[in-house]
């Protein structure tokens, strides 16, 4: 027969079980919740990643767009464009350079024509670009590398790239290089000896 004391020794174990089982019903709820953020910070990181493979894809896709790049690959020589469907041109990257600076002046051939066609399709999609990691769609680390041979160039001929930025009210894409300055080089390789992004698309 149980006496007062059992009674109340079984109360009091009660009670224990029932806090025990209160505080590990606590714990698991902080513990999914915790796997539940972190499984979630994960998908994010992927959707960002994949929307940056997105983007850097549509720039080597699209035909004047990816010519822009090619462009800044060669800017040691020159190569030939198919800039019609009748016409193919040698184009040195002196002429492009003299192209980009037509800003507000009626071209002089058809090569200046489509060297900025080439590049303002270019920077467009460099604009997107920015307007997507200011917005947290995407992170800059995942497209630095890609551009890092771009924006030492971009930066040997400043005034000629802000200039026609500035043209054609590119604000972004200039905020994108500039955020090249705050991180600094990575890499003193040229693009003749560093796979450049064209050269990697190809390869890949």
């Amino acid at each position: 027969m149980l006496t007062p004391q059992d009674i109340r020794e079984i109360k009091d174990w009660t009670q224990l079980l029932g806090l025990f089982a209160v505080l590990l019903g606590l714990w698991k709820g902080v513990y999914e919740l915790w796997v539940g953020r972190k499984q979630r910070e994960k998908e994010l990181v992927w959707k960002q990643i994949n929307t940056a493979k997105e983007l850097l894809n549509d720039i080597h896709t699209h035909d004047l767009a990816k010519n822009a790049v090619h462009m800044l690959d060669w800017c040691d020589g020159q190569a030939v464009y198919q800039i019609s469907t009748e016409t193919r041109l040698s184009i040195a990257y002196k002429e492009v350079l003299e192209a980009l600076q037509m800003n507000g002046m009626p071209p002089q051939s058809d090569s200046d024509v489509y060297v900025r066609d080439c590049f303002d399709w270019f920077f467009y999609r460099v604009d997107r670009i920015e307007h997507y990691i200011n917005r947290g769609l995407i992170d800059f680390q995942d497209v630095k590398s890609v551009f890092q041979p771009y924006a030492r160039e971009i930066e040997k001929h400043k005034p000629i790239f802000e200039e026609f930025l500035a043209f054609h009210e590119y604000r972004l894409a200039e905020q994108f290089f500039d955020r090249y300055k705050c991180h600094g080089s990575e890499s003193t390789r040229t693009p003749s000896d560093a796979p450049s992004a064209t050269r990697a698309a190809a390869g890949a």
